[in-house]
């Protein structure tokens, strides 16, 4: 009886390790990914249509970005000049794959299925995307957004 107590009690330590390595990809990351590239979307949408200040579009994107891309961000806003764009009407993330973690970044490979309202027509855009964050304590901000 003892040698299957044993054999019991590793079984249940290995099922242990097991649940507790598995939490280590950790989804909640994956789910601040896509919020914060769907807030950065949400966010230029709104200022290209209008809809908010650039100011305010600006504030809003030092909430979620850092250096370099929050400079190209708000470059970007004040050199628009009022043209039509196609409107982004759903992204869907087909992939968000963790491809490195070094110190407090944090590079993705993301693949977005983008819905788009064009002039003419609605269509269908899927792009891929290098994506780094930069994580400080629980906070993390968009570093680069750039099509592979």
């Amino acid at each position: 009886m003892k040698k299957y107590y044993h054999l019991l009690t590793f079984g249940a330590i290995i099922v242990i390790i097991i649940s507790v390595f598995s939490g280590f990809s950790n989804p909640v990351e994956e789910d601040i990914v896509k919020d914060i590239l769907e807030q950065r979307t949400s966010i230029m949408q709104k200022a290209f249509y209008n809809q908010i200040t650039k100011e305010k579009a600006e504030a809003d994107l030092e909430k979620i970005e850092t250096y370099p891309i929050i400079t190209e961000d708000i470059k970007q806003l004040r050199q628009w000049e009022n043209t039509q764009i196609d409107v982004v009407k759903e992204m869907s993330f087909t992939n968000v794959k963790l491809e490195k973690n070094l110190l407090e970044y944090m590079t993705y490979r993301v693949d977005i299925l983008w819905e788009m309202s064009g002039l003419s027509e609605d269509y269908f855009m899927e792009s891929n995307y290098h994506v780094v964050f930069k994580k400080n304590n629980d906070n993390y901000k968009l570093s680069c957004f750039d099509p592979i």
